[in-house]
């Protein structure tokens, strides 16, 4: 018995031998591509012996896929040689894939092509033929010329002849006909619209007839009537045309009006439960505003002092009574990093964090960041409902040091920060920074300014930002202009003046390919020359954000070859990537920038690996106009977006 049961251990202790998948006959695919297109299915089969049974699963899961991709009279056969092998012999019959696709009439030549193509099965770079795919796919071409404004539009489909490798050309033939536009659209309520909603309705006459201005409409109208009270309204729209102009019927049946009586909590523990309840009392008494109310609750989670938040309406005749339901998360926590880059060298770092402070909803965070240029010891508060409105304060104190090839600084402040958003893209922040200011250098007396002063500075700071993702931007563009006064009082005293501006410009053109454009540039004006202002307050260039044919700081004037910082400057960037395989891309970019009228260009390559964090950079740039003395080239390593 004893026998037995360690027997039975044994084998089922022992691992199973994986069965190896051969093609034979197989030209359309790769095997390497086909068996990832098909591995979840194959799992099971590719991790046990080789037998005629799995070998006949394989078989059939195989001609399934291919039939359905390009190859609709395949036929595959199946030999087990041994255990461990099964023989797969493919005959693949006439293959039919989606060929070129060829545009006539249309200038966005990418699009139509992407909205022709869409139905057709895909698998690697191919797509399978399928009439009825045919069909579906000139459906889409003409919804997007009509989205385009284009409503009198025709579209010819013409099929060439199929090539020796399978692939069937198409010829897309399009009369676009006029291109639309609107005219002031009709609304019919029995609940009279807003007069800023007919004004916005009237402001519509003369725009283009495109599905980006229909959407607009239709959301400004559910806006306008949510926040009327009607929460739960129907629209429908109906089109007219007319010429070249297009009329759209909104039908709206606005529903049940109701009012907030009453607004509680629940779930909360270590929090205060007013914070949360000011938040929404502005609601109570007014028309229930739902987009309000969503809003409320999206910057609540933001927070991070909570895992979910669930509102709860209960209805009584024209009264609403709201409950929100929070489950609070673990606010406070430490963490610990590391890392490497081009001018900070090596970084550790460690933090502690508590999300919901006193249960007020602040967020402390204190922490030491440890580099090859010095030290960073910081602690910070932020209210993110100052005032119970929507601003956010941020305190902060910290601790500074740096060493330079040219010159180290020791430095501790205070700042003071006030942020609030408008809209959905633009904020505003307005900060006041009061330090000291200790520097050190072998540099001569007359070219680094004050050695020991106190700066005290007024910044206001406004962005507006219409990027896809502000992490991993990829299509969209984002707009800053900081302007900044300040004062130092040391040795010798100044004032100056600092404004900087930069534009981005991000652009997908197509699955794997996207470019970017950027802009930056500034200028310090201090009341006197250059040398009054102190060096750590000069602009440097060069390195992995600026100019990438230089290292870190070390374009622009110098002294012996040691740089001194410049008060005008400029950065024009422009980059296009591909992507190689999941997160990996490779790029290519031109550099150029001038800092005191010292103008500088640059080009080179490099590979990105994106991570919710930001891109991990790898890039070598060489200089387009290198001077005596200058370096040819600089690699870079950084994290995070240049521009």
């Amino acid at each position: 018995m004893r026998l037995l049961l360690v027997t039975l251990i044994l084998v089922l202790a022992a691992p199973l031998q994986a069965a190896k998948l051969e093609f034979v006959g197989l030209r359309s695919y790769t095997e390497k591509g086909l068996k990832e297109a098909i591995a979840g299915r194959l799992d099971y089969i590719s991790k046990r012996d080789a037998t005629p049974f799995r070998a006949d699963d394989a078989a059939f899961l195989v001609e399934t896929y291919l039939r359905s991709h390009g190859l609709p009279d395949a036929t595959v056969s199946w030999t087990v040689s041994s255990k461990e092998e099964i023989i797969l012999n493919v005959n693949e019959g006439i293959a039919k894939f989606l060929g070129t696709i060829t545009v006539q009439g249309y200038d966005d030549v990418e699009a139509v092509q992407d909205q022709f193509k869409a139905p057709f099965p895909e698998s690697g770079e191919n797509r399978a033929f399928d009439a009825e795919a045919v069909e579906t796919g000139i459906s889409r071409v003409t919804a997007l010329l009509n989205a385009d404004g284009y409503w009198e539009s025709s579209l010819t489909s013409k099929q060439g002849t199929r090539s020796e490798n399978g692939k069937i050309p198409f010829t897309l033939d399009i009369k676009k006909g006029p291109l639309f536009t609107l005219v002031p659209p009709l609304l019919e309520s029995s609940v009279p619209p807003p007069e800023k909603l007919q004004q916005l309705l009237l402001g519509a006459q003369g725009r283009k007839a495109t599905a980006e201005a229909i959407v607009s409409l239709r959301k400004a109208i559910s806006e306008s009537y949510r926040r009327l009270g009607y929460s739960n309204i129907n629209l429908e729209m109906e089109k007219e045309t007319a010429d070249t102009r297009l009329r759209l019927i909104f039908k709206l049946t606005p529903g049940k009006k109701f009012i907030v009586r009453s607004f509680a909590t629940s779930g909360v523990e270590k929090t205060v439960p007013l914070r949360v309840i000011d938040r929404f009392s502005k609601l109570i008494g007014q028309n229930y505003d739902e987009d309000a109310a969503n809003e409320a609750i999206k910057k609540l989670l933001t927070t991070g002092a909570f895992d979910s938040i669930r509102l709860e309406t209960e209805e009584s005749d024209t009264d609403l009574d709201l409950t929100l339901h929070l489950r609070e998360s673990k606010a406070r926590g430490y963490s610990l990093a590391g890392g490497f880059g081009s001018i900070e060298g090596y970084v550790f770092g460690a933090r502690y964090y508590d999300r919901n402070l006193w249960g007020r909803l602040w967020n402390l965070s204190a922490g030491i960041e440890v580099t090859s240029l010095g030290v960073l010891g910081e602690i910070a508060r932020t209210d993110p409902f100052f005032l119970n409105r929507d601003l956010s304060l941020n305190n902060r104190a910290y601790l500074i040091t740096r060493d330079y090839d040219n010159y180290a600084t020791k430095q501790g402040g205070l700042t003071n920060e006030l942020s609030w958003d408008i809209g959905d893209h633009y904020s505003a922040t307005l900060g006041i920074e009061n330090s000291i200011v200790s520097t050190s250098t072998t540099l001569p007396d007359g070219l680094i300014g004050p050695e020991k002063y106190f700066n005290h500075r007024l910044n206001f700071r406004q962005t507006y930002d219409r990027r896809d993702d502000p992490t991993l931007p990829a299509d969209g563009w984002f707009a800053r202009f900081d302007t900044s006064l300040g004062y130092v009082h040391g040795d010798t005293s100044v004032s100056y003046f600092e404004t900087d501006a930069q534009l981005s410009y991000y652009r997908t053109l197509g699955d794997n390919t996207s470019y970017a454009l950027g802009l930056r540039g500034g200028v310090i004006v201090a009341n006197g020359s250059q040398e009054n202002l102190p060096i750590d307050l000069r602009k440097f260039l060069g390195g992995a954000n600026s100019v990438r044919c230089f290292p870190e700081r070390e374009m622009g004037p110098n002294f012996n070859g040691t740089p001194l910082g410049g008060t005008t400057w400029w950065l024009a960037n422009a980059e296009y990537n591909h992507t190689l395989a999941g997160p990996v891309r490779w790029l290519i970019f031109l550099d150029a920038g001038a800092l005191d009228d010292d103008l500088e260009f640059a080009a080179g390559v490099g590979l990105r690996l994106d991570l919710p964090v930001g891109p991990i950079r790898l890039e070598y740039g060489r200089s387009l106009s290198r001077d005596s003395g200058e370096p040819s080239g600089a690699f870079h390593f950084a994290i995070g977006s240049t521009f």
